[in-house]
């Protein structure tokens, strides 16, 4: 009898662990002016700089190409399942994809959590690890990221030109993409005949 209540608990336990990982993961508010408000398309990309996985230092968004700046966490099932996704469908743009920067809020204190994550899925791409700066992130908040995942198109101009939070449509996005990375018209005549 005490067996079977401790198998149940440990199910019951199990199942409330499976049901805060089937959200996304919420951030906890902080007394930074500028926090909770999710850049929007037209405003400037703040610039920053991060340390990767690889412990190499990375500034972003990459100037004068696109950007994808996708902030998520190692706690959020969405991002966990949208990533692998993401990245096979970034293969098949191959040279004409975004400069690509996977933001992890779990910082470097998760660094061999991420790198295992990241080995066992595969990811090719830079994952960088937040800092928090006293009672905040130094970088998600500069972004407006209050919940994971939060995922950005930065232009080459430097401008946000796609923002979203919570679960990605995955197929919406790309299609964004594709349509905002299309040369424009002018662009392509220019080239017509060299």
């Amino acid at each position: 009898m005490i067996m079977a209540g401790l198998r149940r608990s440990r199910q019951l336990s199990l199942f409330a662990l499976l049901l805060v990982l089937s959200f996304p993961v919420i951030l906890p508010a902080t007394e930074n002016a500028g926090v909770g408000k999710l850049l929007a398309p037209g405003q400037a990309a703040p610039v920053s700089s991060l340390t990767a996985i690889d412990d190499a230092e990375h500034e972003f968004p990459v100037a004068g190409v696109w950007n994808l700046v996708f902030f998520w966490s190692l706690f959020c099932h969405s991002c966990i399942e949208e990533m692998p996704t993401v990245q096979a469908r970034l293969a098949d743009l191959g040279e004409t994809g975004p400069e690509v920067f996977f933001v992890s809020l779990d910082t470097a204190r998760m660094q061999k959590a991420l790198i295992n994550f990241c080995r066992l899925r595969d990811l090719k791409h830079t994952v960088l690890m937040e800092r928090v700066a006293s009672d905040s992130y130094e970088v998600a908040d500069k972004w407006g990221v209050v919940m994971t995942p939060s995922v950005f198109i930065v232009n080459p101009a430097g401008e946000v030109a796609w923002a979203s939070q919570g679960p990605l449509d995955i197929d919406r996005f790309f299609a964004s993409f594709a349509e905002m990375a299309k040369p424009t018209a002018s662009a392509a005549s220019s080239c017509e005949g060299h």
